[in-house]
Order: C-alpha cells, then structure tokens, then sequence
C-alpha cells in the first residue's frame, strides 16, 4: 500500500497513522519515511535556541560590544570560581566534589576548543569560552592562594 499525501485538518494538524507496533513512539506523520521526520518538534522556541549563536554574532560585530560580552563572561568565570573556591574552603568537607565540579567543564571547555577552531567565519563561540574559562581559573587560582 502505497503512503498516502499530506492531510490537514481545518486547524492544521496533521493526522498520522500507526506504521509498525504498537507504541506510541511508532507514529509518523503520513506520506514521509522514518528518517526524514525529526525525534523533535519544531516550536518557535527550538527554531529560536538555534538560531541564537547566529544572532549573538550579529549583534557582537560590533568590537565594543564583543569586548564587553567577553568581559561579562570573564567576570562571571572569575565569581564562579571564587565562590567554588570559598565555599569548599570554608565548609572543607566537599574538596573531592568540588574538585570535580572545577575540572569537569575546564576539561569539556579545552576539549570543544579544538573542534571551534577548526570551524570557519567568526570565532566568537571561542573567545567566549575562552574568557570564562579564564575566568573561573583564575577565580580558582586567587582562592587558592587567600587559603595558604
């Protein structure tokens, strides 16, 4: 039996029908194979979430606006790992824990470097990680050195 076409309804449903067991996750939409048809819903929201690195560089082509967008994240880097680092060193119980809440992103943030690299046209995404990852070192390293 061959699919048959698209179908909308008067408020633009599309009407679906059970193509193999019995699940609900079995349903597609009529007339496209399996693979074409995204796990997701496109919402405005998901199309939104995707769009926004495209945006971001927009708005920052700006050199004042990337340097302030770089400065934000270096400060947020830098009170992010002042806070881990005090309040570990006061309350000295979570040190193991703590430690791998600090190396963890520093580590997923030096791993993904390589791969925003080697991606051509604007590098802000980099610069961005860069500098709060700067940040929260450093945050890190003053911390450590107020405990000596």
């Amino acid at each position: 039996m061959a699919p048959r076409p698209w179908r909308h309804s008067r408020n633009g449903v599309n009407k679906v029908r059970q193509v193999a067991g019995s699940g609900d996750g079995d349903r597609q939409p009529e007339g496209l194979p399996p693979h074409v048809v995204s796990s997701y819903q496109q919402t405005r929201l998901h199309r939104q979430v995707g769009l926004f690195s495209q945006r971001l560089q927009i708005w920052a082509a700006n050199p004042w606006r990337r340097f302030s967008l770089q400065l934000i994240l270096l400060l947020g880097g830098f009170f992010f790992g002042s806070a881990i680092g005090m309040l570990t060193g006061a309350v000295n119980y979570l040190d193991p824990l703590a430690a791998l809440a600090c190396v963890v992103p520093i580590e997923v943030s030096v791993r993904s470097r390589r791969r925003l690299q080697q991606q051509s046209g604007d590098k802000l995404n980099l610069q961005l990680i860069d500098a709060a990852r700067v940040g929260w070192l450093y945050g890190l390293l003053l911390e450590g050195f107020k405990l000596l």
